[in-house]
C-alpha cells in the first residue's frame, strides 16, 4: 500500500473552523472521487454535488446506459455548447458563501471557475487495475486503451493540486486521508 500524503491547508489569518470552504475532485474514472466526495462532505459540513450525475442522468435517458462510451458521447457533444456546461449545471443552486465538495473537474476550465472561486482542488488516484475492478464492480464498462485516452480522463493530468489522496487501499484507509486535511490558523 501507498503512503497517503497529508497537506495542511492554509486559509488565511483568524480561520478556525472549516466554515466556508469549498473542495473540487479531480481524477479519474474509478479512482474513488464520489467516495471521497461524500466523506469529505460528511467531515467538513459540505454539500456534495455531482457534476457526474447529470452527464450520466442523460446517458441513461438518451443511450440507456452509463458506459464511458456512451458518456463520453454525451460530453463530446455537450461542451461544444459550454466547455464547463456540467460544472456550471451542478454550480446552479449553490449559494455564494456555501460550502460545497463537488465530486469531479474534468477539463481546465472547470478547474479555472473552482480557483476563482477559491476552491481547494484535491486530486484523487489510484492503480489503474483497481480503478477498473471498481469501475466493473458498478456495471460501467471501461476500455483503459479506448475511454482512458478521451479528452475528460487525461486533460487535468499535468494540472496541479493543492493535495493528492493516493486511493488505493482500504475505505478506512481514505477516511484517515480525509481526516487528515486540515486547516494551519
Amino acid at each position: 500500500m501507498r503512503v497517503y500524503l497529508v497537506v495542511f491547508l492554509e486559509r488565511g489569518e483568524g480561520m478556525t473552523s472549516f466554515e466556508n470552504i469549498s473542495f473540487a475532485l479531480i481524477g479519474k474514472s474509478g479512482a474513488g472521487k464520489s467516495t471521497a466526495a461524500q466523506m469529505i462532505a460528511e467531515r467538513y459540513q459540505a454539500r456534495r454535488v455531482s457534476t457526474g450525475a447529470i452527464c450520466r442522468q442523460i446517458s441513461r435517458l438518451l443511450m440507456g446506459d452509463e458506459d464511458k462510451a456512451s458518456t463520453q458521447k454525451i460530453d463530446d457533444a455537450l461542451i461544444k455548447i459550454d466547455t464547463s456546461i456540467f460544472l456550471k449545471a451542478a454550480l446552479r443552486d449553490v449559494a455564494q458563501n456555501e460550502s460545497i465538495c463537488v465530486d469531479s473537474l474534468r477539463f481546465e476550465s472547470d478547474v479555472k471557475i473552482a480557483r476563482e472561486r477559491g476552491f481547494f482542488v484535491i486530486r484523487i488516484t489510484a492503480s489503474d487495475q483497481l480503478r477498473l475492478e471498481r469501475l466493473k464492480s458498478r456495471g460501467q464498462v471501461f476500455n483503459l486503451t479506448i475511454d482512458g485516452r478521451h479528452r475528460s480522463e487525461v486533460e487535468l493530468d499535468e494540472t496541479p493540486a493543492d493535495l493528492e489522496i493516493v486511493n488505493d487501499g482500504s475505505l478506512d484507509n481514505m477516511r484517515r486521508a480525509v481526516d487528515s486535511i486540515c486547516v494551519r490558523v
